[in-house]
This record gives structure tokens, sequence and C-alpha cells, in this order.
């Protein structure tokens, strides 16, 4: 029933629950925390919507997952299947629950009260990325207050997140550990002089992520409208695609944008090669603002440069080994690009600082620093 199974030195037994790891890519935080003497049992839907699309559970071959249905797919406003949760808090005994779901939606108060009929006292870990200080309706603000009363703990994604929870009350442990990324899935990929240093052929920019509105993917092709040697690769699915299609037709780039559609993980690693920029042009809106950025981190860990819009956690994620411009403003946008596009050794420079900076959002690093938290709530 663990997930994976456990190091040689496995100390401390977690139950994690996580919609998000129905994705092999992400179960890559309970590989590492095996390393670091934590025995997982991770339960995941069989399917969840993830990035737009539904993704199916594969598990691994060394992999032992407990996998449950879900009812709804709202991040919010679904439940898992309480036979599986009861079965588990019913039969195992574990020193950390971490409940890796919002503390104001409907799943993590299930968890909480399934433990509670269980008479499990287990010290609770919860996670938030809300970064927008927000009153919920009637009853997600209930559960909110009332786990935050029970948690020991929260580990968020972005220093915004714990802020908030601070002003709403909580006295526990926060601590912001990140998103994290295979950093050697594309350290691997870039020799020692970094492509972004390439002088050869036209200066290529790259955006991957959904094409939504609040992306700001059309900022970033108003401005390369006004960067004749710059060409344009968008990579990603989702409801803007025809608005964006329209607007390049309209300013006349169609020989300069190009979109490629989604691409599985295993198959970003070599775009981001092929970029001499990656740009996150994220805006602002009244019900979002980025809450990480995890395509800025994996661009640097492979040496490419990053230009993103300074808003939300970008501003912490990328910090100065990337360049930060005003969300919304494509003429600052362009000039950032310009300025790269025309400074090898500039290029170079962020390319190297990118990697170190990277190494943060490592699997490994991610792993330490949580299984750090565990072992404090656990005492």
């Amino acid at each position: 029933m663990s997930s994976p199974s456990p190091g040689p030195h496995a100390d401390l037994r977690v139950l994690r629950i996580y919609h998000s790891g129905v994705v092999r890519d992400w179960r890559a935080r309970d590989r590492a925390l095996a390393d670091e003497g934590v025995d997982v049992t991770l339960i995941t839907p069989h399917r969840w919507n993830e990035g737009g699309r539904d993704v199916e559970l594969v598990t691994g071959p060394d992999e032992q997952l407990v996998s449950a249905r879900t009812i709804g797919r709202h991040p919010y406003r679904f439940v898992y299947d309480p036979r599986v949760l009861w079965r588990v808090l019913r039969t195992e005994r574990f020193d950390v629950i971490d409940i890796h779901e919002e503390p104001a939606s409907l799943a993590t108060a299930e968890v909480l009260l399934l433990a509670r009929l269980a008479g499990r006292r287990t010290p609770v870990c919860l996670y938030c990325a809300q970064n927008i200080e927000k009153r919920y309706p009637v009853p997600f603000r209930w559960f909110e207050r009332v786990a935050l009363r029970r948690a020991a703990a929260v580990h968020t994604c972005n220093e915004a997140a714990g802020a908030i929870l601070r002003r709403k009350g909580f006295r526990g442990i926060v601590e912001n550990l990140g998103l994290g990324v295979d950093e050697r899935r594309f350290v691997a990929l870039t020799d020692p002089a970094p492509v972004a240093a390439s002088d050869a052929g036209p200066f290529r920019v790259g955006y991957v992520g959904r094409l939504e509105a609040h992306k700001g993917v059309g900022v970033l092709i108003d401005a390369v409208a006004t960067l004749p040697a710059v060409e344009l690769e968008i990579v990603g699915a989702g409801p803007e695609r025809d608005a964006l299609e329209r607007q390049v037709a309209r300013l006349g780039l169609a020989d300069r944008v190009t979109f490629t559609g989604f691409r599985p993980a295993d198959q970003v690693a070599d775009l981001y090669a092929s970029f001499d920029v990656l740009c996150v042009p994220s805006l602002e809106t009244p019900g979002w603002i980025e809450q990480f950025g995890r395509v800025a981190v994996e661009a640097m860990a492979a040496g490419v440069p990053v230009v993103a819009s300074a808003s939300g956690s970008l501003v912490e994620v990328v910090g100065r080994a990337g360049v930060l411009v005003p969300p919304g403003d494509a003429a600052a946008l362009a000039a950032a690009i310009d300025r790269l596009a025309t400074a090898p050794d500039e290029r170079l420079r962020l390319a190297a600082a990118s990697r170190v900076h990277a190494e943060r959002w490592s699997w490994p690093a991610i792993a330490r620093r949580q299984a750090a938290l565990y072992r404090m709530v656990a005492r």
C-alpha cells in the first residue's frame, strides 16, 4: 500500500492525500521522500483533469498506490470515495497525515471528518497555494476554519499563501516548499555552453502553458509583433487558441509565430532546449494571480533565460536569475526580449544563474525540506 517502497532507513510513516498525484511526474516528490527515510502511503484518484486534460492513473514499476474514485471535478468541490479513505484510516497507523488539498476544500473536510470518526488524532499537515485573500462562502468558510484549527502545519508553494493564513489566525508551522521539477531531465539536454548563447538563426522565444486569457499570451504576441528578427513558438492548448490565432493573422505574423499544441511532459524538455528565451507573461485578475510558475523553473533548469511578469509567485521563483517586467506591458516585454537578443553575454550569465537558482526546486531539495517539516509535525 506504500508509494513508493520506503528507503532502507524509513523512520516516519506519512499518509498523503493528493488529487494531482494522478500525474506520475508529480509523484516524484514521494519517491524522493523515500530517500529521506519517509514511508509515504499516497491516496490519489483513478482519473483527474490536470491542465485541461483528463489524466488516467498509471502505476510505475516502483510504485504501489491507493487509488480512489472521486465525485466532482472542481478542486474545492469534490470528495474521494469515503470507503477507501475509511479503510486506510481504520487499518493503518501514521505519524503524520498530509492532506495535499486547500484548507477550504470539501476533500479536506471529508478527510478530517473520517479521521475523527476513526479515532485518529494523528498530527495533520495541510497544503495551500491560494495567494489571494478570499472570504469563502458558507460552508467552505467553515471548512477552512476547522482545518486551520486542526492542522499542526501548512506547506505552501508561495510566500503570499502563508502570509494570508497567518492573517486568518493560523498559529502552526508554515513552510514555503514550492513545487518541484525533475531537474535532471532538463539539465541533461544542455551542454556546458547553453543554447541561450547561440547566435545562429533567428532569435527564438518560447511560451509553454495553457492558452487562457489570464496567461497573457496575447500580450506576448503584441510584443513579438514589434521585433522583426524574433520568432515565437506557443506550446499548449486551451480555450483562447482560436482568438490568439486570429490575433496572429491580423498582425501578419503567421510566418513568425507557430502554434505547437499540447505536448506531454516527456517532450517539453526538448522544446526548452530549442528556445533562446522562455516568456511567462501572466496577468493578474480579481480571482487569480500566478501561484508558482513551474514552467519558469523547468526552463531555468535547462539553462534557458526567463522573461516573466513581475506578478504573484513569479517574483520569488524567477528572482534575479531572470528578467521581470510589469504584467500586461507589451512594450516592456518587447524591450526585455530585444535586450537579451542583442546581448549574448547577458544570456550566458542568466543561463548560468538560472541553473543554480532552479536547484532549490529539484525534487530531492523539496523532499529534504518536506521530510524536515514532517518530523517537526510528528514531534
